[in-house]
């Protein structure tokens, strides 16, 4: 029953780590200790470090260098031991600390580059494994998503009163009604309104074509007058006339 728990336990240190979305503005670094009977690790070096190594550095990593072959990395953070691996020679090919390179959320590309030679570029990521070359068991970080701007506080619109309502215009007359029938006569025209008032409301009514009564018999008696000066005028003229003959018959006589 040991041996099977500690068979699964050897499988699952071995399994990838799923990536995890990092904040770092700068390198990413992944370290994998499981072949020592450690975790995965990561770390951010910020900005664009000058080498692998300082970028192993900034992520809060320790290294040490092979004493006999400066640049290869033999141990990380004092991984493997001194009883393991002395850092003299460079280690063996069944052991030995991998290095690895991929862009944020790609995959993993074994370096042909040492550490220290080795620039990487900023927003990518820097994977370490220890083993016979196996590649970290966490997949490269993705980039971060783009922050989104923060929602601004929606303005309410301005409420304005209601303009008012124009009043509709009154008229009062003061003039009396008239309480009988009237007739306006004119000269201009041929044409008379009669108004009829019957009980408080006047209605009018227009007859076209009947001349008013008045100048009817304005006009009837200045013809009447016209008539008689000439039958006056008419009686002294024949008056005259028969003066006239008598006096011219009696100086014939």
């Amino acid at each position: 029953m040991r041996r099977l728990f500690f068979a699964l336990a050897l499988v699952v240190g071995f399994l990838p780590v799923p990536a995890q979305a990092t904040g770092c503005d700068g390198v990413t670094v992944v370290v994998d200790f499981r072949g020592l009977g450690g975790g995965v690790r990561q770390g951010c070096a910020p900005g664009s470090p000058a080498s692998g190594v300082a970028a192993l550095s900034a992520a809060g990593f320790g290294y040490t260098f092979a004493s006999r072959q400066p640049g290869f990395v033999c141990r990380i953070n004092e991984k493997p031991g001194a009883d393991a691996d002395r850092c003299v020679n460079t280690s063996p090919a069944s052991a030995y600390w991998s290095y690895w390179h991929a862009s944020a959320g790609g995959s993993w590309e074994y370096s042909n580059s040492g550490a220290a030679s080795y620039a990487p570029a900023r927003g990518t990521v820097d994977g370490w494994a220890f083993g016979a070359g196996e590649q970290p068991g966490m997949a490269p970080p993705a980039a971060p998503a783009p922050q989104q701007p923060a929602p601004q506080p929606q303005v309410p619109a301005p409420v304005h009163p209601p303009a008012a309502q124009p009043q509709p215009a009154t008229t009062t007359s003061s003039a009396p009604v008239p309480s009988s029938s009237s007739v306006a006569p004119s000269s201009e025209s041929s044409s008379a309104s009669v108004t009829t008032t019957t009980s408080g409301s006047a209605t009018s009514e227009i007859k076209e074509g009947s001349p008013p009564t008045l100048v009817e018999k304005a006009s009837s008696g200045w013809l009447w007058t016209a008539i008689g000066l000439l039958v006056i005028a008419g009686l002294v003229v024949a008056g005259l006339l028969v003066a006239r003959r008598r006096r011219g018959a009696e100086e014939d006589e």
